[in-house]
């Protein structure tokens, strides 16, 4: 069983709309490139149709929602940054058909919060997303086909007292992200889930690299390195439900217990589904490689 996805580029539109941002403008404000705004939430006001709304080097302590149609694009990753006003609520909350890319996220419950509209597909691409109080990235239940897929590439993702990313059911491409220092697990899948996970970097979480679940899934992941994580690089669990998760050509390195550990509950020890090929590589993991099934 092969699960493929094609890593979307995002186009809006033919004809789009700009508006700037600058969190130095005073005096008159248009969103013009002369005369810009000085919010982002300004700017997400004035939004009409297509719109690209380009923000220059500056802190924005907001917390926005990006509507449909909408694109955010900073000029530096480093040096534009979005921080919650009100650290109670998602730092960014982004609707169907939405791009955020080339800023910082910090701080926030959660970091950015994709929401389950069904409008469309987001993506988040070339972003740091750091310090929030709970997951980084969290993605609400949505239908599992593309026009409803999340795309999170190219990020880094850290310091966050929750996941890294946590998805409910959905489609999702995560590729090539950092995914490091959270205060829970990497990457979190729920059941239901359809995911092509690749290429990442998952390192130093406190809790396990990823953690997936089999039960209706449609999950690959290859191509990862998990390292140095406190529990587990791969964390596999099953309820008994057929789906597939297949774990191919990932690099399981000095992980604080086991390389993959394999948690079932009350008497469905099957993992109908699950495949693990052998072409993975493992080394150093504190209890071994492959733990034996645990019932849970």
């Amino acid at each position: 069983m092969a699960v493929v996805f094609i890593v979307p580029v995002i186009s809006l539109a033919s004809k789009t709309d700009e508006i700037f941002v600058n969190d130095g403008a005073s005096g008159k404000q248009d969103g013009s490139y002369n005369h810009p705004y000085r919010t982002i939430s300004q700017a997400i006001d004035e939004a009409d149709g297509k719109t690209k709304i380009i923000v220059k080097r500056g802190t924005y302590k907001e917390n926005i929602t990006v509507p449909k149609n909408v694109k955010i694009t900073g000029k530096s990753r480093s040096d534009v940054i979005i921080e919650a006003r009100n650290d109670n609520k998602p730092t960014v909350t982004m609707e169907g058909k939405t791009e955020i890319s080339d800023v910082t996220v910090k701080g926030g419950k959660p970091g950015i919060l994709v929401k389950d509209d069904r409008k469309g597909e987001v993506t988040i691409v070339n972003c740091s997303i750091k310090d929030s109080e709970k997951d980084g990235i969290k993605i609400e239940r949505d239908e599992r086909n593309s026009d409803n897929k999340v795309n999170i590439i190219d990020n880094k993702i850290y310091h966050n007292d929750k996941s890294g990313i946590y998805s409910d059911k959905r489609k999702v491409v995560i590729m090539k992200n950092e995914i490091f220092e959270n205060g829970l697990d990497g990457v979190d899948l729920d059941s239901s889930v359809k995911a092509y996970v690749a290429k990442n970097e998952i390192n130093n979480n406190d809790g396990v690299g990823l953690k997936v679940r089999v039960d209706n899934a449609s999950v690959t992941v290859e191509k990862n390195t998990f390292y140095n994580n406190d529990k587990d690089g791969i964390e596999v669990r099953y309820a008994g439900r057929a789906g597939y998760v297949g774990i191919k050509n990932n690099k399981l390195i000095k992980n604080e217990d086991y390389g993959i550990v394999r948690i079932y509950k009350d008497s469905n020890s099957s993992f109908n589904g699950l495949v693990i090929e052998n072409n993975n590589t493992f080394s150093e993991n504190g209890k071994g490689e492959l733990a034996e099934p645990i019932r849970n």
